[in-house]
């Protein structure tokens, strides 16, 4: 016969971690409410996953928002995306200096400007929540299905201008994203860049 628990006897008390939502719609995930994920931890097997789960955060929250680039500086720890206040809990410089190491190495951020030699501090990041082979589809597909092969358009057109690119998931694509995606496309034999003159800028034809 099961006898149930004496009334007032100590019970463990589960840490209650809500989901945070933000005005933008933007939903963080349960361990950004949990103290620890805001200081590096000292075990190495630890840290690789908490890397990975801010590498995670950071691409999931560019895409929501359309970020494409982030200063490295005090300023952008207080950020939202790394700061939450509830807690009163940042993530310092020097561990979101590792966490895009990690995230540069495995091909989902790029520094900008690059460095130029191992000792050179980075300033600043381009974040790939879309990699440039993502894009480079996207585009050609557009340029498919909108007849538009065989034509030269520069990169303002490409981009901003025209009756439909506003539709387009690359509408304001910033101009380092797109040439990255049109080398896809023209190592592909798809495309082909011209170097462009005065105002009008480059331009590119579709194949």
């Amino acid at each position: 016969m099961e006898q149930s628990a004496p009334t007032g006897a100590s019970q463990t008390p589960r840490l209650a971690i809500n989901q945070l939502t933000t005005a933008s719609g933007f939903s963080f995930p349960p361990l950004y409410s949990f103290p620890p994920f805001f200081t590096r931890q000292p075990n190495e097997q630890t840290w690789s996953h908490q890397a990975a789960q801010w590498s995670a955060l950071i691409l999931a929250h560019a895409r929501h928002h359309r970020t494409f680039r982030l200063d490295l500086s005090d300023e952008t720890c207080q950020l939202e995306l790394f700061k939450n206040k509830t807690l009163d809990r940042y993530l310092y410089l020097p561990t979101l200096r590792a966490v895009v190491e990690q995230m540069v190495a495995a091909g989902t951020a790029e520094y900008d400007p690059p460095k130029l030699s191992s000792k050179a501090v980075p300033t600043g990041f381009l974040i790939y929540w879309r990699r440039p082979e993502e894009w480079a589809t996207l585009i050609y597909d557009w340029i498919k299905e909108s007849g538009l092969t065989n034509s030269i358009m520069t990169f303002y057109e490409l981009t901003e201008g025209g009756d439909l690119v506003h539709t387009t998931e690359f509408f304001q694509l910033p101009e380092p994203f797109l040439r990255r995606a049109l080398d896809v496309l023209v190592k592909g034999g798809k495309a082909q860049v011209f170097k462009g003159l005065g105002e009008d800028g480059d331009g590119v034809k579709f194949a």
